[in-house]
Formats: structure tokens, sequence, C-alpha cells
């Protein structure tokens, strides 16, 4: 009678603990902290701040689940939008591309090719969502609401 509660005791325990561990957030990605004390110049700072501050916690990564705090799509078009990035922050997000944190880096990249300083807007294929000719261009709504 033990051995019939026990066995399927252990399975389940078994499967609860793979769960976890799977799922269990990266040390890294429970903290919104990407290095932004390190940022120079100031302006630069203050982009990484607004990217810190702006990002969301999602469950899903690419193909896997993956728990932690993400730079996404409307966390980028709000930072683009209230920090009002321009071709002038070029040179800065390109820096911030060299970060220490991969969350930093995408951010910069991405804000990068909002403003159309990876080689312009013409070189983003159609259904990319930082292409303006794409339905569901990032900021196909402009910055109305993310100011």
């Amino acid at each position: 009678m033990r051995r019939r509660i026990a066995i399927p005791a252990i399975v389940a325990a078994s499967v609860i603990a793979l769960v976890l561990v799977m799922g269990w957030p990266d040390k890294k990605m429970i903290s919104r902290d990407i290095g932004c004390a390190n940022v120079a110049p100031e302006r630069g700072r203050e982009i990484c701040n607004a990217l810190s501050d702006s990002m969301e916690w999602t469950w899903m990564g690419h193909a896997i689940i993956s728990p932690g705090w993400r730079v996404t799509w409307s966390a980028l078009r709000r930072v683009y939008c209230r920090e009002q990035i321009s071709a002038a922050d070029l040179p800065v997000l390109e820096t911030m591309k060299r970060g220490s944190d991969w969350r930093l880096e995408d951010g910069a990249n991405d804000l990068m090719r909002l403003v159309g300083g990876s080689g312009g807007r013409a070189t983003e294929p159609e259904n990319s969502i930082f292409n303006p000719t794409n339905p569901h261009y990032i900021l196909k709504d402009g910055c109305v609401g993310n100011q």
C-alpha cells in the first residue's frame, strides 16, 4: 500500500522539481539592472534608465519558457517617444550596443533601427515591425499616448 502511494508521489515531486528548474528565472533576468551605472555620457544613462524602467515582466523567451524583465515592443515605443530619441542619439546608442547586458544591447540596437541608424529604414524588410510600410510598424500610431 505504501509503495502504491510512494511511487506516484516521487514521480509528481520530480515533475514539479523539473518544472521549477526549467522555469526559474535566471539571476540577471529577475533584475531590472542592465548596467546603467556604467553607461556614459549622461544622455546614454538617461536612455538606459528609461529602458530599464520601461521593461516588462514576460514569461516567454525564444521558443522556451523564460521568465524575466525584458524590453518589449511597447516598452521600446515608450522609450523612443518619451526620450525623444533622434539621429543625434546614434553615437550614444552605438556605445550602448556594447553594454554588459544583452537587454541593453538589444534595446539600443532596436532604438537605432527606429531612428534609421543601422543602415536606414530602407534596409528593413517589408515584414519588419521597424519598416513604416508594415501594418504592424512599431510607431504606426506615432507617439500619441506614449509621452
